[in-house]
């Protein structure tokens, strides 16, 4: 294809043709044209900042919008940048594919926001928070230190109440695709890290559903949306607890020909790979 850049150049005035008059100043123009190669010109335009190939770059011509709407500018992107690409064999690549990895880092990465409380209750829907609700500790009081694995001992905690906290996350506004959702091998993994007081009796809930487009906000029941659900019950005795316990697996075991990937979660952290 190439990309046909014109270049205008303006010569020094003539001396010879000027009278004084500005206006009858002689000019030479003349135009340069020239190709530059779509892999050198990909190669180019992939160190270019995502914000001004979506705004600026793809509006310079058809040729132009055509090399950032497709997929060879992204791909090299991510793979300098060391963007998780799943490691999934599509027949077809979906359009703005390696753009959404680019820009939203979807991927083997944790998807809840805020997941230890180092912003405060910010991000989560509390649905229950009896005694004196949730609060944030930093360190852990009563248990042992978070485990240097989760990368933070920052920790939301309750009191002698139940409480109860949730959060939706929508699949494909962080940049999932709906095609990698569809893969009869792509599974959804789910985990989180809890501990009980040592002075305190506890038990602890988890469950997290994946649900299709039939969800909305005011729905009262998952019985017509849900596609894949997980629940975890864990109950520790008094002068027992501090030790930190994990909880995994994942969601995906059954299909949906009408998925719509969007999940809700209570307490639990969410990995994608």
């Amino acid at each position: 294809m190439g990309s046909k850049i014109s270049n205008l150049i303006s010569s020094e005035p003539n001396a010879e043709s000027n009278t004084g008059d500005s206006s009858e100043f002689d000019y030479t123009m003349s135009f340069v044209n020239f190709s530059i190669p779509d892999d050198l010109l990909i190669d180019i335009l992939s160190y270019v900042p995502a914000e001004d190939l979506i705004k600026n770059c793809r509006l310079v011509c058809k040729d132009w919008k055509s090399i950032v709407d497709g997929h060879s500018v992204w791909k090299l992107k991510c793979k300098r940048e060391k963007k998780c690409i799943p490691s999934i064999s599509l027949r077809n690549i979906p359009n703005h594919y390696y753009e959404k990895i680019y820009i939203h880092d979807p991927y083997g990465k944790n998807l809840i926001q805020n997941p230890y409380g180092e912003e405060g209750l910010a991000k989560w829907v509390i649905t229950r928070n009896r005694g004196d609700g949730f609060i944030i500790e930093n360190p852990p009081a009563g248990a042992e230190p978070v485990p240097q694995e989760v990368g933070s001992q920052s920790c939301f905690a309750t009191t002698y109440y139940p409480c109860m906290k949730h959060q939706l996350i929508d699949l494909l506004e962080n940049g999932i695709s709906e095609e990698i959702l569809q893969v009869e091998t792509t599974k959804i993994k789910i985990g989180e890290w809890f501990a009980a007081r040592f002075d305190c009796a506890s038990e602890y809930h988890l469950y997290v559903a994946l649900l299709n487009e039939n969800y909305h906000e005011n729905i009262t029941s998952f019985h017509d949306c849900l596609v894949d659900d997980f629940r975890f019950k864990y109950r520790e005795e008094q002068w027992v607890g501090k030790e930190w316990h994990s909880v995994r697996s994942q969601l995906g075991k059954q299909r949906s020909p009408d998925l719509k990937p969007i999940f809700t979660k209570e307490s639990a952290t969410l990995n994608l790979k």
